[in-house]
């Protein structure tokens, strides 16, 4: 039998959500395999469990075709230097966490060079678009562990077996709930600004959010914000904002600035997962260079973007996008959700994603 000792893993992640659960993955691992040692790409999370990671995780932070394009060569070095890498370390697995664009190129050159399995985690979205991606992942995929039991059918029905123990976010929660405390603002209503972790997000979001605050603070004098900050992002809320004396910054879990809150505006990604989570009310909104939107229109062939109307299939959540996102209108719908304290039904949501020991399972699945 294989000694403990010499197990090496070789994760890539390349984005904060990624980061977050390669972290609680590594740390699982741990358990199992105490003295096995972890290489490849991440951020502070998984640096924070023994990953030694080759370059930083803020310079993969890159959303949009036009803005990859721009930064081609250095990604086109940095598959170099990770093939490289990993073929030095010879890891006993490697695994990729989401991150398509890059990951997916890196299991194709990996395979034309090593025979080392290739488990991926989060699986790229090809319900969505580029279901034409599958042909590499059959062809260079070890195993696949998806976040959504509907992506576990619809491999099946291309002949492709995934996995699927539940999505983390769950099992994050339940965690979070054992040590959060509410805490109580001296305002009428509470709202929760997420704008996003990636520059790109920032430059076109916090304008939109600054033109919504202003409108809001016209109408209604009595809201509290709270801004959820990601480490790194680098934004004074008073002058990106035009924020005063009625906000707050948070930059824990974002757990906590949606419970915190009665209602939210949320870019879209993760998050607005985790406000279906928390059962919090919210809008989603997205904005992105127009030729990055032209190409996405192109190839979507989803009715929603927002994950949790695309579970629901349904609109349980308003979406705001591109041209459609206006502080006009994006104000105007947060009044009447303060005017009729609208509460939102995430059930649903609830029911398909729990399982237990999602985290456990998940490593356990890696491992084998």
């Amino acid at each position: 039998m294989k000694n403990k000792q010499t197990y090496k893993y070789y994760f890539i992640a390349g984005e904060a959500s990624g980061d977050l659960h390669g972290g609680n993955l590594i740390k699982e691992i741990k358990k199992q395999q105490p003295n096995a040692s972890f290489f490849g790409v991440g951020g502070p999370t998984m640096e924070k469990e023994g990953l030694k990671s080759i370059v930083s995780i803020k310079k993969l932070a890159v959303l949009g075709f036009w803005e990859v394009l721009k930064k081609l060569s250095f990604f086109l070095k940095l598959k170099t230097d990770v093939i490289k890498n990993i073929q030095t370390v010879q890891p006993d697995k490697v695994i990729l966490i989401d991150y398509p664009g890059f990951n997916l190129k890196i299991a194709e050159s990996l395979r034309k060079k090593s025979s080392i399995p290739i488990v991926y985690y989060i699986s790229p979205q090809l319900w969505a678009w580029k279901e034409g991606r599958l042909a590499n992942i059959k062809k260079n995929v070890s195993k696949m562990i998806v976040l959504f039991p509907f992506e576990k059918e619809w491999y099946l029905d291309r002949g492709y077996k995934s996995y699927y123990f539940g999505h983390p976010l769950i099992e994050l929660h339940s965690m979070f709930l054992k040590k959060y405390k509410k805490k109580n603002y001296n305002s009428s209503f509470v709202i929760g600004l997420f704008p996003g972790s990636r520059k790109q997000e920032l430059a076109k979001h916090l304008p939109l959010y600054k033109k919504i605050i202003k409108s809001l603070n016209e109408k209604h004098t009595n809201i509290h914000y709270i801004v959820r900050l990601f480490d790194g992002e680098g934004f004074d809320p008073q002058l990106s904002l035009g924020l005063n004396k009625n906000f707050s910054i948070e930059e824990r879990e974002s757990f906590y600035a949606f419970h915190d809150c009665d209602f939210a505006l949320v870019a879209s990604g993760t998050a607005t997962l985790e406000g279906a989570i928390t059962n919090t009310p919210m809008a989603i909104i997205y904005k992105t260079s127009w030729a990055s939107w032209l190409i996405a229109k192109l190839f979507l062939n989803v009715r929603f973007v927002s994950i949790v109307n695309i579970l629901s299939n349904d609109l349980v959540v308003e979406e705001f996008l591109q041209n459609n996102a206006t502080s006009q209108k994006i104000t105007k719908h947060v009044l009447n959700i303060i005017n009729q304290k609208t509460t939102i039904e995430y059930s649903k949501i609830h029911q398909l994603l729990y399982k237990k020991n999602i985290y456990k399972n998940t490593s356990s699945e890696i491992i084998k």
